[in-house]
């Protein structure tokens, strides 16, 4: 699957997008797996007191929460994109 990341999770990444091949069956089994992969600086956006307090999650385009939340299914065809917490006026 491909995995897109926006704004500051570039910089903490150190990529725009990655090809994901793991074993992970879901978005709450991925995240997990990236907050292992790139650690706290990571998951300070991703899991601060519980997955998507923070940060916007679309796989192919949808917001997680219209699907299954973070039991969403996942396929190697699919587009994951994560957003940092947006914010401005």
């Amino acid at each position: 699957m491909r995995i897109h990341y926006y704004a500051t999770l570039r910089e903490v990444t150190k990529t725009r997008e990655e090809t994901w091949t793991g074993p992970e069956k879901t978005l709450g089994e991925l995240l997990d797996a990236l907050c292992k992969k790139y650690g706290p600086s990571f998951q300070k956006w991703v899991a601060q007191d519980g997955h998507g307090s923070l940060a916007i999650f679309l796989v192919n385009g949808q917001d997680y929460r219209s699907l299954d939340g973070l039991e969403t299914r996942l396929s190697p065809e699919d587009t994951v994109s994560i957003f940092p917490p947006v914010a401005g006026g």
